[in-house]
């Protein structure tokens, strides 16, 4: 037996068919009570040595940070450093910012570097540490704790691929390889791949499909979107490289995240001084300031000593000194995450309500902000065009047309957005739309995969 695994940007999942003719079963990893077969795909390095993964990471970044006063300083030291641009190690001085009571490393979106031939890893404590050891690290928790629901071990595994690890141009080899390395790390010794599209393609073929016909793949997740053309059949799903069954590929870089940035954007930078005026002049708050807000983990760029004092001097000549001081507050005591995750959640109720509030307390800061779907989707109008030219461009790479398409599979959870369900309603009819579970139907599908030995 072989577990099929879906290791995605934002979330995770490991499923096993044990029977070729039973249910495929997408295993319960997390502690999280309302979906615990979908983990976050994050991971928390304590200083002490301690790991954590999906929602205990998320816990322990809490526990550690939010709340806590940071700032960085200069540090120069020598070590033993691995270059990025070559093999071997360089002895030398060099100095960076660093908050040296820092309780925890938090990384996310590994999955997004894997194809970056500048990014090898990064520090941890004083070691280098290799983008595939991070990603060991959460694929051994997977792999345990499968292992435990099942009550024996399991050493092989079909992983999940997207056709393009990057939109950018980045190397799809290399981060295959990457993947397949930190497999093995993890205590997989048998290591084979499976195309994400394919992957959510044989699982609607093995449940839906009843003749030959062609689908759509429309996976839109917190990072990225893909869209590909996928011919589908009751009798192909036994065969292994199905390359040749992928007929047309495109993306773009626009998933939930984007989403939240725009929300960030448009909605609470005001909260946070961006219409506040300081000293005679009239000055405002520096445009690089913002664009760290933009990302929850590129805020802590802005926690160096010289930033706060600038930032006091503001406030005492601002005619928003209250707001300023909330900028100050989410910088320096780590509140962006704790944030991000507020603007989530009321993106995420849109999909289901007509409105929501975008509340959140935390010392200087106060937001109490109305928000209804009818600014969504007034604030996403322009990235719903490009999903649509995305769409386009996936359809006259294959020369078909909307309806010679038999199916459309949704994957990823920003496909559960209504504005987006209403696009691809107009475009394909809506009789043509597969409600499958757009968080696990990928796992799932590798799950098959693993079952019938069909792997590229």
């Amino acid at each position: 037996m072989l577990y099929g695994l879906d290791f995605g940007t934002s979330n995770s999942a490991i499923s096993i068919l044990r029977d070729a003719t039973s249910h495929v079963a997408v295993l319960p990893i997390d502690t999280n009570p309302s979906r615990p077969e979908i983990m976050n795909t994050l991971i928390y390095l304590g200083r002490d040595g301690s790991q954590a993964v999906g929602r205990a990471a998320i816990e322990a970044y809490y526990r550690d940070n939010v709340g806590r006063d940071s700032v960085k300083q200069r540090v120069v030291t020598k070590e033993i450093i691995k270059t990025v641009v070559m093999t071997g190690y360089v002895d030398e001085h060099f100095s960076y910012d660093e908050d040296i009571t820092l309780p925890g490393r938090f990384f996310q979106a590994l999955k997004s570097l894997l194809s970056e031939e500048m990014y090898a890893g990064t520090d941890v404590w004083g070691k280098f540490t290799s983008i595939e050891d991070l990603i060991a690290i959460f694929l051994r928790t997977l792999k345990e704790r499968a292992d435990t629901q099942l009550g024996q071990e399991i050493g092989g595994v079909v992983l999940g691929r997207p056709v393009f690890f990057s939109t950018t141009g980045g190397n799809n080899e290399l981060a295959q390889e990457r993947l397949e390395r930190a497999a093995k790390q993890a205590g997989f010794d048998e290591v084979h791949f499976q195309y994400e599209p394919v992957a959510a393609a044989l699982h609607y073929e093995m449940e839906l499909a009843q003749t030959e016909e062609i689908v759509l793949v429309f996976d839109f997740g917190g990072g990225t979107l893909d869209t590909t053309l996928v011919r589908v059949g009751p009798q192909r799903h036994h065969i292994g490289d199905r390359r040749d069954d992928i007929m047309a590929t495109s993306g773009r870089a626009i998933g939930g995240n984007t989403f939240d940035e725009v929300i960030m954007e448009q909605r609470l930078f005001k909260y946070f001084g961006e219409n506040s005026r300081y000293s005679e002049q009239r000055l405002t708050l520096p445009h690089h300031i913002f664009e760290m807000l933009r990302s929850w983990y590129t805020i802590s760029s802005l926690q160096e000593r010289a930033m706060y004092e600038f930032l006091d001097t503001v406030a005492r000549h601002s005619d928003g000194r209250k707001q300023v001081k909330a900028l100050e507050c989410l910088i320096r005591k780590n509140y962006g995450y704790p944030l991000f995750q507020e603007i989530e959640r009321a993106k995420t109720t849109l999909s289901d309500e007509w409105e929501t509030r975008i509340s959140f307390f935390q010392e200087a800061i106060a937001i109490d902000e109305f928000f209804s779907r009818t600014n969504f989707e007034t604030m996403i109008a322009g990235y719903l065009r490009q999903i649509e030219k995305c769409l386009d461009e996936t359809l006259e790479q294959a020369a078909i047309k909307p309806e010679q398409i038999g199916a459309v599979l949704r994957t990823g959870g920003s496909s559960y957005i209504p504005a987006v369900q209403r696009l691809l309603d107009r475009k394909f009819g809506r009789g043509k739309l597969r409600f499958q579970d757009a968080f696990s139907n990928v796992a799932s599908g590798l799950g098959v995969a693993a079952a019938h030995g069909t792997w590229i």
